[in-house]
């Protein structure tokens, strides 16, 4: 039966494909627009289908592309809800404007279509007349699904300029209006935009799925099982105690981007929001632009709701909320012998900082609350608020290592005190308005930095330190918690945290405690505005070179007092004179010398050495090569550097196929710099000499650029054929043979098989990936 409706359909459609939308829009009545939930009905059946059958092809082939916040269009097709909102001409990622723009994230913020079309979203559906004829004429989404089908992509290996692959594209968002000026301009401009066309089968299920009236089910109802988690989450989250809403504030501030889970084997997820209304009723959300601004309510409730969209890697922070989770939490917050004798407010100048809003809360209780996911705490600001991040993230370097300070330390040394002495030099750019003119407030920032330097200094002068003092006691060594060692990579505009130490020893490292971890999620999560000017994105990226230097020179005073300015000086070479007003080190080098003893003159390799065997039960990681036959081979490339390794691209995936299965490598090249203490000018500060390359087991990075697709027997030659490259024809020639690219007419094919690989290696943390970044190579 339904091959048989597919065929009529499809003899419906060849006899009309040609007629425009203009003519379409005077036969069948389309001035009159009517909202699809007001003339669709869907039925169990037509549920099923959606779920089973075209979800799977919506994921996989558009998702791909139309997620996350540089969705071309703003089209974020993840959910049910994106997809009914429909595009807009407004790019989101504008580093150049002068004023904020509207606030278009769907999570948390329940507008109706109405208030969409409003805010000048048009739709990609039809929402006029109903009819199999009229629902696809006045569909955006068939009209470019067709558009690709009339005009295949041509049969060339290295896409033609006509098509426009590079990270700033100029984007170009037809209306269905404008649809029939669009196809003539663009005919090659059809879905997916420069990847092979839909299989015949999948073209032919969207088709009919438009056609029929692309309806889609209601959200998913938690299950019973669920629900009684819900419950006991929510009791917890809304005690009526200052102290219990002080907690669940803080929780929720920290928490509010994380995919809940409270069982992996479910592959459920839920999100925490803010609402007007307690558990016992329907949520009703509070939105704003920060999860710190005023809710305009007497009182917030904190509740779950069930997570509808796609899981997509680039957003996806999976966090356990188990009953496990709920007794530590009991453990850590209301097990202290502390009051709280009154609520804080939320006028933006307090309440964007922690060490006011949370003074009352015990500083252990928040940093071992912090450090127990610590990956998740530093993967909120590389997966939170930015999709491009490179104006964020050209602040740090390509690889480097975290380790974090002792939280046993914090009673001993009275950092409490010292944190409530001067919480108000800790001011973030989050606490100003967001205007070009608030750019000046910078000089107010450094003067405050400048401050909190010296009375930091003196703080530690106060401590009386020896060079006993100052030693890996002072590490946390994780007490089997695998998140004590991580590895942040960047790639460009994109970043990535894994547990462990991975690669070969970095360039520099960070050493990270309580107060530079909570600034780090003031600054750049909770506290960053996507949507917000250039003069925000400004202060945020010039405020965050304040934390990478505190991070950076908590490591160097682990280092023999001698070493620790050159080794600084490497790292800063060619910066002007004012970025060191602002370094900790030219206020900490005569500090007292390290106690580690050392045994070579390679002082910093050592440290590492050390660092690795103190956090030894933590260090075991799934990206790490091992002794396996595949990975000694691998292991080659982490010798390569130089011209072979700026060649390749920031992230490669590399898989290898034996006759049964296959096993994921990551490549990922490590751009040096002479320093990242600069904003502008990268370009002018790259040292290609120095590029590295580390090989990862599994996959790090969600924007992949190229994909290689080799057999087991080919691995050595692929390998000698890296490490020979010296041109881009040569790099041309290695995809030749062993790449995927995007013009390849069994790219669908190489994706469903690696993300079903990445799915079974990867488990409650897989999430698709993105090709916004695929290279035209």
């Amino acid at each position: 039966m339904r091959f048989f409706k597919l065929l009529l359909l499809f003899i419906f459609i060849s006899g009309c494909a040609t007629m425009t939308y203009i003519e379409l829009d005077d036969r069948y009545g389309f001035s009159n627009p009517i909202h699809r939930s007001n003339v669709t009905t869907i039925t169990p059946q037509q549920s099923e289908l959606f779920h089973n059958q075209v979800r799977p092809i919506l994921e996989n082939r558009c998702i791909v592309c139309h997620g996350c916040y540089d969705a071309p269009c703003q089209l974020k097709m993840e959910s049910i809800a994106g997809i009914e909102r429909g595009a807009n001409k407004t790019v989101v990622y504008d580093g150049a404007r002068l004023q904020a723009i509207p606030v278009t994230n769907i999570q948390g913020n329940p507008k109706t279509i109405d208030q969409w079309r409003n805010e000048e979203f048009y739709p990609v559906l039809n929402e006029r007349q109903q009819s199999p004829q009229a629902n696809l004429a006045s569909s955006l989404m068939y009209q470019m699904l067709q558009l690709k089908r009339n005009n295949p992509l041509p049969d060339e290996v290295i896409l033609s300029k006509a098509f426009d692959v590079s990270l700033n594209r100029q984007q170009e968002c037809p209306t269905i209006d404008e649809f029939k000026h669009y196809q003539e301009n663009n005919p090659l401009g059809g879905m997916p935009y420069a990847l092979p066309n839909l299989p015949d089968d999948e073209y032919q299920q969207l088709t009919l799925w438009l056609a029929e009236g692309a309806k889609m089910p209601a959200p998913t109802a938690p299950s019973a099982t669920e629900l009684v988690m819900v419950e006991k989450w929510e009791t917890f989250l809304n005690g009526d105690s200052k102290k219990e809403q002080l907690v669940g504030r803080y929780l929720y501030e920290h928490l509010y981007l994380a995919n809940l889970y409270f069982d992996a084997s479910q592959q459920s997820f839920f999100n925490i929001v803010r609402s007007k209304t307690p558990p016992t009723q329907a949520v009703q959300i509070i939105t704003t632009r920060r999860p710190f601004e005023d809710p305009n309510v007497e009182r917030v409730y904190y509740r779950l709701q069930k997570k509808q969209a796609t899981v997509l890697a680039k957003r996806h922070m999976p966090y356990r909320f188990d009953l496990a989770k709920l007794t530590r939490y009991k453990a850590l917050f209301f097990s202290p012998d502390y009051t709280v004798e009154k609520l804080p407010g939320y006028k933006l100048k307090y309440a964007s900082n922690p060490f006011i809003t949370f003074q009352a809360l015990p500083l252990e209780s928040r940093y071992r609350f912090l450090l127990d996911e610590a990956q998740f705490s530093i993967m909120n600001f590389i997966k939170g608020p930015v999709c491009r991040g490179q104006i964020a993230l050209n602040v740090i370097e390509d690889q480097f290592w975290v380790a974090f300070e002792n939280p046993e330390n914090i009673d001993m040394f009275g950092i409490n005190k010292f944190l409530v002495e001067h919480s108000k030099l800790l001011q973030f750019p989050a606490a100003t308005s967001s205007s070009v003119l608030s750019i000046l407030d910078w000089r107010e920032y450094a003067s405050r930095q400048k401050e909190y330097v010296a009375a930091k200094k003196a703080f530690i002068e106060s401590l009386d330190l020896r060079a006993g003092n100052i030693d890996l006691d002072l590490i946390w060594s994780g007490e089997n918690n695998p998140n004590a060692a991580l590895t942040i990579f960047r790639h460009f505009d994109s970043a990535s945290v894994v547990k462990g130490f991975v690669g070969k020893p970095p360039k520099s490292a960070w050493v990270i405690g309580y107060p530079l971890l909570e600034r780090i999620h003031y600054l750049l999560v909770a506290g960053f505005d996507v949507y917000g000017d250039v003069a925000h994105q400004l202060k945020t990226r010039l405020y965050m070179d304040f934390l990478r230097m505190e991070g950076e020179s908590a490591f160097l005073m682990l280092l023999p007092q001698k070493v620790r300015k050159e080794t600084h000086d490497l790292w800063y070479r060619e910066t002007s004179s004012d970025v060191n007003d602002y370094n900790f080190l030219a206020n900490f080098a005569d500090l007292p010398d390290s106690g580690i003893e050392y045994q070579t003159d390679q002082p910093q390799a050592e440290l590492y050495q050390l660092l690795k065997e103190h956090t030894a039960t933590t260090h075991n990681n799934s990206h790490q090569l091992t002794s396996s036959i595949n990975d000694y081979k691998f292991k080659r490339l982490e010798n390569l550097t130089g011209e072979s390794v700026s060649l390749l691209p920031e992230v490669s995936f590399v898989v290898v196929n034996d006759s049964n299965t296959s096993q994921v490598f990551t490549l990922l090249r490590n751009s040096a710099h002479s320093n990242v203490a600069h904003l502008f000018a990268e370009k002018k500060r790259r040292l290609q000499a120095e590029d590295t390359l580390t090989v990862a087991r599994g996959a790090i990075g969600t924007y992949p650029k190229a994909f290689f697709n080799i057999s087991q027997q080919e691995v050595a030659e692929f390998i000698v054929a890296i490490e020979n490259m010296k041109t881009k024809d040569d790099y041309f020639n290695l995809k030749s043979r062993y790449a995927v690219r995007r013009t390849n007419t069994d790219f669908w094919t190489f994706s469903d098989k690696l993300h079903q690989q990445l799915n079974n290696d990867q488990g409650i943390e897989f999430g698709l990936l993105d090709y916004n970044r695929l290279e035209n190579k």
